[in-house]
């Protein structure tokens, strides 16, 4: 083995070892963490937009890995509503802590687009303008000539003019509709945002409930086996020897033994 051999084997190597390091750090990441690094309007580039939806992906899958397991643990105990209410509850927390980063990142890329492609427009506006395409002709000898000859009047000039003035006009009117296109975007990721938190206080309000009624179910069911319980164990009505007879019931008793 020579030394070329030797040395890629050990960048190789290094390399895995790099990347098994980076793994092990996603690996200690949790919503709360991923809420602390990206916070609402840190994210300033297209790398930290796309690097953040990436971890947001990450993230949903480990929580909804984690909120599986945690189901499957609490059908297994006595008060399994109550274990499944909160699983459902953390799992709705982290969700939203992810589900902010993720907007922040899809406004920040959609505002990129936007900015981009007005700049593109205006660029080509430009090269067009410092370029006017001549005008088309039928006759091309004629056009030959008056591009030697010198021209009597205006006339090219004042069309160059128009042109550019009506360049100049449409890039005005793009840019002044950036703003607003940038505005209905965020306007859409705001409502969107809002429905999908009118849906969680829903299925909230909704697992309260059910809760709630089971609860009262449980109750109802072990005030019944107490009471069931509690007439199980009550006395039974007394069926001993009868009272002794009173003293003039002796002696009515004496008095008819008494005759012949």
């Amino acid at each position: 083995m020579n030394l070329k051999t030797c040395t890629i084997g050990l960048a190789a190597m290094l390399l895995v070892l790099a990347g098994q390091g980076a793994m092990a750090q996603d690996a200690g990441l949790t919503p709360t963490g991923l809420a602390a690094r990206y916070p609402s309007g840190s994210i300033q580039s297209s790398e930290a937009a796309d690097q953040a939806l990436r971890e947001v992906e990450q993230q949903r899958a480990a929580v909804e890995h984690k909120y599986a397991d945690e189901e499957h643990i609490c059908y297994s105990k006595f008060f399994a509503t109550s274990c499944l209410d909160k699983a459902k509850e953390s799992r709705r927390v982290a969700l939203g802590l992810i589900r902010n980063v993720e907007v922040d990142a899809n406004a920040f890329i959609r505002t990129a687009r936007v900015a981009q492609r007005d700049h593109d427009l205006a660029e080509k506006r430009a090269r067009d303008a410092s370029n006017p395409p001549k005008p088309i002709t039928d006759n091309p000898a004629k056009e030959t000539s008056e591009a030697i000859a010198p021209h009597s009047g205006n006339e090219g000039e004042r069309h160059v003019a128009d042109h550019e003035a009506k360049v100049k006009a449409r890039a005005q009117e793009e840019a002044s509709k950036a703003p607003e296109r940038a505005d209905k975007a965020a306007a859409f990721d705001k409502k969107a945002a809002d429905a999908e938190a009118r849906q969680r206080d829903v299925a909230a309000k909704k697992a309260e409930k059910q809760r709630q009624a089971e609860e009262k179910a449980q109750k109802a069911e072990k005030e019944k086996q107490a009471a069931a319980k509690a007439a199980g164990k009550s006395p039974a009505p007394s069926s001993g020897p009868s009272a002794p007879a009173t003293s003039g019931q002796a002696s009515g008793a004496g008095s008819a033994s008494a005759k012949p």
